[in-house]
């Protein structure tokens, strides 16, 4: 990895101020005075090292914003650009995050946030894995729509990339519920998986195209791979596309966290049975808790089942006296079945949403995100195994 700190040929005191105080942290940074001179070098560097390289770029005159998106945009794969000012208007890092290659970062927080979003982002270009060992697959099983399954499985990788225990750990999170996706829409990107370029052939889906498809959360360096709305596509899917979308996950990530859509299709059985943990999610009430026993059975019956299912039950009411409210009654419907319960918080889920920032990367006390917590516990748990005829989602 190798950070440039952009100075587009100024000398100030500010300029080497903040220049001190970053290297003072990153001591191997490299001074460019043209930031197209600079592109073109980390590029070779990522090309050669394959791994992720930083361009920092503080902003202190009147640069044209549309400039530097510009060059968020068309820069190399290995590329990471973030800039460095006092403020930022939130449209324009909205513009900035969406690139998928470019962060903020204000000038008082710097180098700590710097080292931060390099430390959530860093990762090799094309990742050597170990073709004999598999990614672990988590599946979000929803009992029935609106019940925050994309809200979970969100969460859930947040946590996953702050978790000390797998602070490395490449995450991908895919979204298969085609036909009312909302994943990229609570992350605030854009979706990129265009189904229709590989449906007629699937084998045309290579490393070019797959990145093409990625959508990259740049605050967490979580992965994306989710279609534009299209009520007729989860009727198109075929295992082929599973397969050849499987097929290159497995090659790059470490983690793949799958919400599937509430209808069972001819493919979600398949998806399911080559996973090593299913989240069945739904409500805290009895109609919710009797369709959730009946998943948990059906999965558990299944001629592949998963190693361990666990229950998720989202939006959940507490106690005046503190816990949370109706645990006989999910006793009684789920007896001795792993349950984490996620509290209800509406003003914090509202906030989420308007502002594309999941609740984990804004408050790590927030009482969502500590339930949450639990949830990714489970899931850092799990470790990659030897790759199986269980990869094949055949």
């Amino acid at each position: 990895m190798q950070v440039y700190f952009f100075t587009a040929g100024i000398e100030s005191s500010e300029l080497n101020e903040l220049e001190a105080r970053i290297r003072s942290r990153l001591p191997n940074m490299q001074k460019v005075a043209k930031l197209d001179e600079g592109v073109a070098r980390v590029g070779q560097g990522g090309s050669v090292n394959h791994e992720q390289n930083y361009i920092l770029s503080p902003m202190f005159g009147a640069q044209s914003f549309d400039r530097i998106i510009n060059l968020a945009e068309q820069a190399n794969l290995g590329v990471f650009s973030i800039f460095i000012s006092r403020e930022i208007s939130a449209s324009d890092y909205k513009r900035l995050v969406r690139t998928g290659r470019a962060d903020w970062v204000s000038l008082q927080d710097a180098p700590q946030e710097i080292l931060d979003i390099i430390s959530r982002t860093s990762r090799p270009i094309e990742p050597g894995r170990d073709q004999s060992v598999r990614p672990v697959i988590v599946a979000f099983v929803p009992s029935s729509g609106g019940v925050g399954n994309a809200t979970l499985a969100i969460e859930s990788a947040m946590q996953m990339t702050l978790s000390k225990k797998t602070p490395s750990r490449r995450i991908c999170l895919l979204d298969l519920d085609l036909q009312g996706s909302h994943v990229c829409d609570y992350l605030d990107i854009e979706p990129r998986l265009q189904m229709q370029d590989i449906i007629e052939n699937p084998d045309r889906l290579d490393t070019q195209l797959f990145d093409l498809f990625v959508s990259r959360h740049a605050t967490s360096g979580v992965d994306v791979l989710a279609t534009p709305r299209n009520r007729g596509a989860a009727v198109e899917m075929n295992m082929a596309v599973l397969d050849a979308l499987f097929r290159m996950i497995s090659l790059r990530y470490d983690l793949v966290l799958v919400d599937l859509p509430p209808m069972c299709f001819d493919w979600t059985d398949q998806i399911i049975s080559v996973c090593d943990l299913a989240v069945v999610t739904g409500f805290n009430h009895v109609p919710g808790l009797r369709r959730i026993a009946e998943i948990v059975q059906e999965l558990k019956n299944a001629e592949r089942s998963p190693p361990q299912i666990v229950v998720a039950l989202n939006r959940c009411e507490s106690r005046l006296a503190g816990g949370i409210a109706r645990r006989r009654h999910v006793k009684t419907a789920l007896g001795d079945q792993t349950v984490v319960y996620i509290r209800d918080d509406p003003a914090a889920v509202n906030h989420s949403l308007n502002t594309g920032i999941p609740i984990s990367l804004t408050s790590h006390s927030n009482k969502v995100a500590k339930d949450v917590r639990a949830l990714a516990s489970v899931v850092s748990g799990l470790m990659p195994a030897a790759t199986a005829n269980r990869m094949s989602a055949h």
